[in-house]
């Protein structure tokens, strides 16, 4: 009975079925966020329910968001940023930051999820930064931040954000 219970409780540990689900809300959250473009203070409020706070401003102004805050299955965020460019009133950058507590979603995954995407082209980062996958888009670029196997942030950097840095290389 001891060996049953143990290969029972080993078989649901090592099960890829929950590695599914968490797949599915990844999915599922990366595409809400994405059809809630442009970018503003209340629609991601609304959408991941949470309350920023300013935190900068002048020209750009910061809001965050620091909590526990649940997307989905195996899907945990802890910090929440965003950045809008005051004269204009365009969205920049949103950045949702993964708890240590979420899936460990792996490069592999990401891929196959998010297909035809490519490693930011930045150069080699340094020791214990983030690297990206990055993924096109007609508003800017869709990236997926990693320190060592696993996930840490999801990052939505608009054209606003990118076409200037561009013209400064």
């Amino acid at each position: 009975m001891k060996y049953l219970l143990a290969s029972l409780l080993i078989g649901c540990l090592v099960s890829p079925s929950w590695s599914g689900e968490s797949e599915m809300a990844l999915k599922e959250f990366v595409q809400k966020l994405e059809k809630i473009e442009p970018w503003t203070q209340e629609k991601v409020e609304t959408l991941l329910g949470v309350k920023l706070t300013m935190t900068s401003s002048d020209p750009r102004t910061g809001y965050t968001a620091l909590g526990q805050f649940v997307y989905g299955e195996g899907l945990i965020s802890d910090h929440i940023s965003l950045e809008i460019f005051a004269p204009t009133n365009e969205t920049l950058i949103l950045r949702i930051e993964l708890d240590d507590k979420s899936t460990c979603f792996t490069w592999e995954q990401i891929k196959k999820l998010f297909p035809n995407g490519h490693m930011d082209s930045y150069g080699l980062p340094p020791p214990g930064a983030e690297t990206y996958y990055l993924k096109e888009r007609t508003w800017g670029e869709l990236g997926f931040g990693f320190r060592g196997e696993c996930m840490t942030s999801i990052k939505i950097k608009t054209n606003a954000f990118i076409k200037p840095r561009q013209k400064l290389r």
